[in-house]
């Protein structure tokens, strides 16, 4: 495969699912270089066979880490398999299985490859299916254990019943590693939730005892949770990798307790589906605020009914330390939510001023205004979220 065809299979199937990263140059290779190495902890180089005579680069701000580096292998390797079949009619259709391949090896510790990769097939056709004129609605959680249930998921799936237990909220099938139903179980809300949406917390949850569950939700996506957090999801027909402790770093503004609520919040805010714009301000900017709010939308001013409210709800409270249903609700009101880099709250519904003209929607108006000040983020209504600084993107989820 040449260099050319490379790119384009990378920037088309893998690039969109990792956040932040892009191709960089390509470096002569030889045979006695892996299909998968670090350059530097930065840049991995990356080619499509052992013979390859070339390499290219794969870049991000931040270090890979050790397991980002395996599963950017787990892709090229399966690339690599059909590669000689770059010129066939039926490529496409090869290329299309490999996230599905690549997310089934990486995952499993306990359970079965085979059993999640048919799980996930299953998943993704569901997807497109209703029960009684609605969005099916399923989750399933696989445990390591082998010969536990009296039926397979194979006769689960020919069953109508199947689309209706389990909620995908707090309530799943729970099959072992040989794809053997166990149980239905109902599971409580934990006490914390990280790097996982607040609402799927009980699922995710579940999964810190090296067990895997999967989620299709009511707007078609499918979410894969591991190790307590969300680890993959396929939204609007492509997956996604969700590296959190990268895009955590990656906001640099605040403490580390401010950057991960408003990450998490954003989390939730992106797969609630109600769109939302969040800013956290630098701290030497707060005086140049008028420029993008209304002074009467400041929380301190006390003026309107909404401020009023919100003020005494917040009641000096930062941020971070807000229950996380309230910071979901405030970053879902219509407008911009704006914290100072400490999380004390400015404002929340405010509607930004945005120069005459502006183009892109008025959430990516309002956060490219607020990206001149410190730290702007939009989430969509249909859920990608894009972090913008100084009018440039940083990140993109």
């Amino acid at each position: 495969m040449d260099e050319h065809a490379f790119r384009a299979l990378l920037i088309d199937h893998m690039v969109p699912m990792f956040a932040g990263t892009e191709l960089g140059k390509a470096k002569s290779s030889s045979s006695r270089h892996a299909l998968v190495a670090y350059e530097n902890p930065c840049a991995l180089l990356m080619k499509p066979s052992r013979n390859s005579n070339y390499r290219v680069q794969l870049l991000r701000s931040q270090a890979f880490t050790s397991e980002e580096k395996r599963l950017f292998g787990l892709f090229v390797a399966e690339l690599a398999d059909i590669a000689s079949q770059a010129d066939a009619a039926h490529f496409p259709d090869l290329m299309s299985v490999i996230p599905r391949r690549v997310i089934s090896t990486f995952l499993p510790a306990a359970t079965g490859r085979g059993t999640l990769d048919e799980a996930i097939r299953e998943f993704e056709e569901l997807a497109s299916q209703t029960y009684e004129g609605h969005p099916v609605v399923m989750a399933l959680g696989m445990t390591g254990a082998v010969g536990y249930g009296p039926i397979t998921l194979e006769e689960l799936w020919r069953e109508d019943f199947s689309r209706v237990i389990s909620n995908g909220f707090d309530s799943m099938y729970r099959c072992g590693s040989d794809g053997r139903v166990s149980n239905v179980v109902y599971l409580p809300h934990p006490l914390s939730v990280a790097f996982a949406p607040h609402r799927l917390g009980a699922i995710a949850g579940w999964c810190r005892q090296n067990r895997v569950a999967i989620v299709l939700n009511r707007s078609g996506e499918v979410l894969l949770f591991k190790d307590g957090k969300l680890q993959f999801a396929k939204r609007r027909g492509a997956w996604r990798y969700y590296p959190h402790d990268s895009v955590v770093q990656r906001l640099r503004v605040g403490n580390a307790l401010l950057r991960r609520a408003v990450y998490e919040s954003c989390l939730d805010v992106s797969f609630a589906r109600t769109g939302g714009c969040v800013a956290v301000l630098t701290e030497t900017v707060r005086s140049k605020l008028s420029r993008a709010l209304a002074s009467r939308d400041l929380l301190d001013r006390d003026e309107i009914t909404r401020t009023k409210l919100l003020s005494r709800a917040i009641n000096n409270r930062t941020f971070q330390d807000l229950d996380r249903r309230f910071r979901q609700e405030l970053l879902s009101m219509d407008g911009a939510t704006v914290l100072t880099r400490t999380g004390k709250v400015l404002t929340a519904g405010s509607i930004v001023k945005v120069p005459s003209g502006s183009t892109g929607g008025g959430r990516k108006a309002a956060a490219l205004q607020l990206s001149r000040l410190g730290l702007a983020i939009k989430i969509s209504a249909d859920g990608p979220i894009t972090g913008f600084r100084k009018r440039k993107p940083i990140f993109s989820l």
